[in-house]
């Protein structure tokens, strides 16, 4: 008989896809007939790295991005874009309702996306947000949300929770530390990344600085990239950037007289050469970032994108740990480097490996 697995994947942010590949992977290798619901650049990723007849690929858009506009307008679409949310998770409910009737499932993994949950089919979340970082104008409603978020979490079999289950010693914070957190049936797994057993690959030429500029939240992209390229051209050694989106790389050209490489998106082998020969590593917060310099061991500037308020959160919280050094948009490079010899980075002994292995073992009961 025929064993199947639906995955659905998150798109606000490309590390939703690239972490859950080897998932993804692993239980193609295992025989199972997969599908997989997603969207967008996610899809696109996910479509180019999946091939053959055991790969159903379902689009379904995904939530609003919840941190757009400025002022007063940041609000108003906030609380619009609630209620979009909401309204997206019910739909995921009815896509996975209709799935069922056709396919039995021998689980279903979700990746950031809530509506994947299931009485008939044994139902697992990952995610490291199990509390989300609300503006401050919204703190009043702190405990509503944390409650809201639990009852969700409940209708999963399991939260796998990609961070550390010491309250202090961690990368997500009370993100991933919420005070009713033993009201919900989880694991802290540990990171997991997508360079998870490269570390010892052979390096070749070094990168001095290794620029990496992803994520879902696309109006302060260009304006950050070229100041990033305009202070780039004082700093020596080499300099690479990838920039995360293929639409992206026709607006900018290698800048060989200050030995800039440019690419517009890098998967595979090609960005994982780069990852392990770069020296020092600027990027965005998104979590997956995070977790993928941990498990190389890297030091990194993380630049928060503006109003998006876990990546502020994070960046503040690993900046005052001094497991990176933080900054902003408008903060001058060259000072934030400088910062670089101060930084204590993040070490453990319980990586990707590990992490999926606990996955497995709770996928396959």
């Amino acid at each position: 008989m025929e064993k199947k697995a639906l995955f659905a994947i998150s798109t606000l942010g490309l590390g939703h896809a690239t972490r859950t590949l080897p998932i993804i992977k692993h239980y193609l290798k295992q025989g199972y007939h997969l599908d997989i619901v997603c969207f967008g650049n996610a899809l696109n990723y996910l479509k180019t790295e999946l091939h053959g007849e055991k790969v159903r690929f379902f689009e379904l858009i995904d939530y609003p991005a919840l941190e757009r506009g400025s002022g007063r307008s940041f609000y108003i679409m906030l609380i619009s874009d609630l209620l979009t949310t909401y309204i997206r998770i019910r739909r995921e409910q009815k896509l996975l309702k209709k799935l069922e009737k056709k396919t039995d499932y021998s689980f279903i993994f979700s990746d950031g996306k809530y509506g994947f949950f299931s009485k008939r089919t044994k139902s697992f979340l990952l995610t490291h947000q199990l509390s989300f970082h609300i503006p401050k104008i919204f703190s009043f409603s702190q405990k509503f949300m944390d409650y809201f978020n639990k009852k969700y979490f409940q209708k999963f079999a399991r939260i796998f929770i990609p961070d550390y289950e010491d309250t202090e010693y961690n990368l997500a914070g009370k993100l991933s530390h919420p005070e009713r957190i033993n009201e919900v049936k989880h694991n802290y797994v540990g990171v997991i990344s997508s360079f998870g057993g490269k570390e010892n690959k052979e390096k070749s030429e070094p990168i001095d600085y290794l620029f990496t500029i992803s994520g879902y939240l696309t109006q302060h992209r260009g304006v950050f990239i070229q100041k990033l390229l305009n202070e780039t051209k004082t700093l020596p050694g080499k300099k690479v950037f990838i920039l995360g989106d293929t639409t992206q790389k026709e607006y900018y050209q290698n800048d060989t007289q200050h030995n800039i490489e440019i690419y517009g998106f890098l998967a595979g082998e090609e960005k994982i050469k780069r990852f392990l020969n770069a020296k020092t590593i600027i990027s965005r917060a998104g979590y997956t970032t995070i977790m993928d310099l941990v498990e190389l061991e890297k030091p990194a500037i993380l630049f928060p994108t503006p109003n998006q308020t876990e990546q502020l959160y994070l960046s503040e919280y690993l900046g005052g740990k001094k497991y990176f050094v933080s900054g902003s948009d408008n903060d001058q490079l060259s000072k934030l480097i400088s910062k670089i010899s101060e930084i204590q980075p993040f070490k453990t002994k319980i990586k990707t490996e590990q992490a999926l292995e606990t996955i497995y073992k709770y996928l396959d009961q």
